[in-house]
């Protein structure tokens, strides 16, 4: 978004942004409202785990309804007009969906089951290794490597672990990788389209990270200042829109998982806490005593 818009252009995009802070807004509250009504219950074991990442889902989506200007979530003074304040919120909701979908999918047999989530402990401990290794804390080390040896061992004699192709079983047991498909194979269960998705995906990285694209063309007083414009006005549209679409894929899923939780879902009205006072349950007030 280069070019400079004129009244009718400025208006629309701003009515297009406050239209895409309001989605989210209610995606946010249904996902909030519906993760804390499932509350501790028996569920099998991939259905358990994918309320966990659902729950980071949900951390991640306050921190860019925050962030947002203009978001009543928040009491500010000012207001932050750039689009770094979100990106990285936004790319972790992003990413985090293509977890939680492979993650909430019903496993065909146990074994498949069993090999997934070993790859995913397996990544685990050797992303734990590194880090420990790289801070000096090497007295950590050696339990995580004998775990990752146990996690190897599993895989290899699991029988459906053992159907994937070579390469595939390589990849895996290097513990490189958080899942056994690709990406690109995790694009097409989430419905994304995979040009769009890199787009966007190297957008938001770019602010994550600093890179050239989110300081190059930054403008007095405009684009990447914070002040208000049309430029950060219209990535923070975009990017909302794609949220809030992504949190209500991943909370129907869950109110799927968990149908008992369908009836919290009330829009802008959804009650959790915390949250703003007005999604707040109300308490109920106490009994009064009788008076003989």
């Amino acid at each position: 978004m280069d070019a400079e818009l004129n009244a009718a252009e400025k208006i629309e995009l701003n009515k297009q942004y406050n239209d895409s802070l309001k989605k989210f807004d209610l995606a946010t509250c249904e996902a909030l409202a519906v993760s804390q009504s499932i509350g501790v219950q028996m569920a099998e074991p991939h259905l358990g785990h994918s309320t966990y990442v659902f729950a980071r889902l949900c951390n991640h989506a306050i921190a860019t309804i925050s962030a947002a200007p203009r978001s009543r979530w928040v009491r500010a003074d000012f207001e932050q007009w750039d689009f770094g304040v979100a990106a990285g919120h936004i790319r972790a909701i992003v990413e985090g969906y293509l977890l939680f979908l492979y993650i909430v999918e019903e496993p065909e047999s146990q074994e498949e089951w069993s090999a997934r989530i070993n790859v995913m402990y397996l990544n685990d401990c050797i992303r734990r290794i590194k880090m420990l290794s790289n801070i000096g804390a090497d007295e950590g080390v050696e339990g995580l490597q004998q775990q990752a040896e146990e996690l190897r061992e599993k895989l290899n004699i699991n029988p459906w672990f053992q159907t994937l192709v070579p390469q595939v079983k390589k990849r895996c047991l290097s513990g490189d990788n958080l899942m056994i498909p690709t990406r690109d194979e995790m694009l097409v269960r989430a419905g994304w389209e995979k040009k769009t998705f890199y787009a966007y995906w190297d957008l938001l990285s770019q602010y994550a990270h600093v890179l050239p694209i989110s300081f190059f063309r930054m403008e007095p007083n405009g684009r990447g200042t914070g002040l208000e414009n049309d430029t950060d006005k219209g990535y923070l549209s975009t990017m909302l829109d794609l949220c809030a679409d992504t949190m209500v894929k991943a909370t129907d899923l869950m109110a799927t998982a968990f149908p008992d939780t369908a009836a919290a879902r009330q829009g802008l009205k959804s009650k959790f806490d915390p949250g703003p006072r007005s999604n707040r349950p109300v308490p109920p007030k106490p009994k009064r005593k009788k008076h003989r």
